[in-house]
């Protein structure tokens, strides 16, 4: 009994003090309050005054003070409003930050989900958050890159010095129809239309396995953005890429047998030692692409103009009926010349007249 007492009682006097506590509180703000106000009404108003008020005959003096301090207090209320304001607006950043930074997490969790739902869910919930935040633009860009990449490791990495054989392919083909899973579909899918903003480095795909990927212009708003990304020894057997802009994008080494890269825009593209057999390319442009050691026997709708905008070498696997075209000869011919006096690539040359010129949307 006697503990019980003791213990409410010793409840009612924390009590007390912090009653007091938030009386004396409120006190000192009233008082604050009080002193700033009367320190505006008196020194504060004579001060903005000046002289010129203070030599007034009396009624009028009283007048022109009154006048001072109501323009005084209207510009402390609009600086208050404005602290408001910027205290408001600083408080919903942090607030929205926070609540995007959650979503991120949340998402990223679900990535390593068991359930295939679950994973695409995420992923598209990645999507809004780079939409809303160009803060995580580059965190979920990379996020999502790592996903593909650590669910699509080619088996066997192939050998950098291996050359495709003179007939058959490096690995059988896949049958039609084959296409990587839903998860990674909706993966790449996000990063091909993806915001444009500042990306300090590539988006990382190398050494995946993309066969049958479906990625074409006509089922995107814009043409689908793979520019800049790293596909070096990735598999892309099949792949659908029509319309696709892979400007700058670099796939050396890469296996692009029977692929369609119709209407692709491959410009200053790298396929250095890359396969292209069997592959769809008309209407592709061309202009820079690096074709050094590319294979490209059996293309289709291949064109001598095309070539003639790329940059070639001996290694250069060639169509039969584009091998003695004089426009590639002549393209090789500069090409030679150029690397004997200077160890950079050729540069581009201006596209044909005739040849089409692709713009950026």
């Amino acid at each position: 009994m006697m503990r019980t007492q003791l213990a409410r009682a010793g409840t009612r006097i924390v009590a007390g003090v912090r009653g007091k506590r938030a009386v004396l509180g409120t006190s000192v703000a009233v008082l604050a309050t009080l002193g700033a106000v009367l320190v505006v009404l008196g020194p504060l108003s004579w001060l903005i005054a000046g002289d010129t008020v203070r030599k007034l005959p009396g009624k009028d003096r009283a007048d022109a003070l009154n006048a001072v301090r109501q323009t005084v207090l209207a510009a402390l209320a609009g600086a208050t409003v404005l602290a408001g304001l910027v205290f408001t607006a600083r408080t919903y950043r942090l607030s929205r930050r926070g609540q995007v930074t959650e979503r991120f997490r949340a998402a990223v969790g679900h990535l390593a989900s068991d359930k295939l739902t679950e994973r695409i869910g995420a992923i598209y919930s990645l999507e809004h958050v780079m939409a809303e935040s160009a803060e995580e633009h580059n965190t979920v860009v990379g996020v999502l890159a790592a996903f593909i990449r650590e669910n699509t490791k080619r088996d066997t990495p192939p050998n950098p010095e291996s050359r495709p054989p003179e007939e058959g392919m490096r690995e059988p083909v896949p049958a039609w129809g084959t296409e990587p899973p839903a998860d990674i579909r909706a993966a790449f899918d996000v990063l091909a239309r993806r915001p444009e903003r500042h990306e300090p480095r590539r988006v990382d795909l190398r050494s995946t396995t993309l066969t049958g990927l479906m990625v074409r212009s006509f089922d995107f708003e814009a043409p689908p953005r793979l520019t800049w990304m790293y596909f070096t020894w990735a598999d892309l057997r099949r792949a659908d890429l029509r319309g696709a802009d892979l400007t700058h994008a670099i796939l050396n080494g890469a296996d692009l047998c029977l692929s369609s890269l119709r209407n692709a825009r491959l410009d200053h593209a790298q396929f250095i030692g890359a396969d292209l057999r069997g592959a769809s390319l008309g209407g592709t442009t061309l202009l820079g692409a690096d074709l050094t050691g590319a294979d490209l026997r059996d293309t289709g709708s291949l064109t001598a103009q095309q070539l003639s905008a790329a940059v070639l070498d001996e290694t250069t696997r060639l169509p039969s009926e584009l091998s003695d075209d004089p426009w590639v000869a002549a393209r090789l011919a500069d090409c030679r010349a150029w690397r004997d006096q200077h160890p950079a690539q050729p540069p581009a040359p201006l596209p044909p007249p005739t040849a089409p010129v692709r713009r950026p949307q």
